[in-house]
């Protein structure tokens, strides 16, 4: 108890000169991720094996060291993070250091290159696969958490990197095909924060809609989410005028609305408030505005296919069949002129 004691009193005093080897300047990272401390601090957290103090002492590592000194010890803080007592609440400690570090790279764009040097985020997404995959009591919320905290890390340092964030989505959809129909509200929240955050990133629709693993997380909301989900989708495309110019795309597009467009659990369309219902329907109606192609024909494949999902609905919506019949006009004018 005396070593935890005295490690509680360097770590919470930030006396970092006293396990850091005399550092003396914040320039000299080289120095300090060579140093003794990760291996004295982080080596004492793992053998101490009492819950509150492992938890205790990573928590204060994270918040009283410094950006630079996280990203050059990475692994090492990592390995201590998948080597702690099962009952230690690791995905707070985990979200913590990826919200600190994802804030560090919102900072400059200048640090952007220190993460690319370590590789962080394979080395975070490694860690928390093995988290999750470890601790099997672990609740669904928790492991929805971490996903967040990581693809928002991906979308600060790695904007340009698709895959990535396609990555993080991937490994949501399988954590949720492993267990039991989503119904926790709090992992429903999150999962709406996981599918928010690229639309809010890239501001386009089109950039979502090439992410593979996108319509899967959605196919596991439950119906009101997926609503949810869908209206902001419509939105965000209105929001920032975005045009949608394939068939390819809009399929894509009316596969993650389908909640507007037809009932998804079997839910009888008279048990919706009729203000919610008719919001929804002028909302998919808006939406048809926003398809769009100069090609005549390639306008028709896009007509068409609005067209097959728009017949799923029933006779209660049909309020988008005008917008659909304006476009079918617009195209067939078009074609026929150029035909001439």
């Amino acid at each position: 108890m005396e070593e935890e004691e005295e490690m509680r009193r360097l770590a919470g005093s930030g006396r970092r000169g006293e396990v850091a080897g005399g550092r003396k300047s914040p320039e000299s990272s080289t120095t300090l991720s060579s140093c003794i401390a990760p291996w004295y601090l982080l080596c004492t957290v793992v053998n101490c094996k009492d819950e509150l103090a492992q938890y205790y002492l990573m928590e204060c590592i994270i918040q009283v060291f410094p950006d630079e000194y996280h990203l050059q010890t990475l692994e090492t803080l990592l390995a201590a993070c998948t080597q702690l007592m099962p009952t230690v609440d690791t995905k707070i400690v985990l979200t913590q250091l990826m919200d600190r570090l994802s804030n560090y790279a919102a900072s400059s764009p200048d640090v952007l290159h220190e993460f690319l040097q370590v590789e962080a985020f394979v080395k975070l997404n490694n860690a928390i696969g093995k988290v999750i995959d470890t601790q099997i009591e672990m609740p669904i919320v928790g492991a929805m958490t971490l996903f967040v905290s990581l693809l928002t890390f991906a979308l600060r340092v790695h904007p340009d990197r698709l895959d990535y964030v396609d990555q993080v989505l991937g490994a949501c959809v399988v954590k949720l095909s492993s267990g039991p129909k989503l119904e926790d509200a709090r992992a429903m929240k999150q999962v709406v924060a996981l599918l928010s955050a690229p639309l809010e990133k890239y501001n386009d629709i089109v950039t979502a809609l090439t992410l593979s693993n996108y319509p899967r997380v959605m196919d596991h909301l439950d119906d009101g989410t997926n609503k949810v989900m869908a209206m902001l989708t419509i939105q965000s495309i209105m929001k920032n005028n975005s045009c949608i110019s394939t068939a390819d795309k809009v399929e894509v597009l009316f596969e993650l609305i389908k909640g507007l467009i037809k009932d998804l659990d079997g839910n009888a369309t008279e048990e919706l408030d009729e203000e919610d219902f008719q919001e929804e329907q002028n909302s998919v109606a808006r939406l048809i505005n926003m398809l769009d192609n100069e090609e005549p024909e390639e306008m028709l494949k896009i007509i068409c296919v609005v067209r097959k999902h728009l017949m799923t609905g029933g006779t209660r919506r049909l309020l988008p069949f005008p917008r659909l019949f304006f476009l079918l006009s617009g195209g067939i004018g078009i074609l026929c002129f150029k035909k001439k």
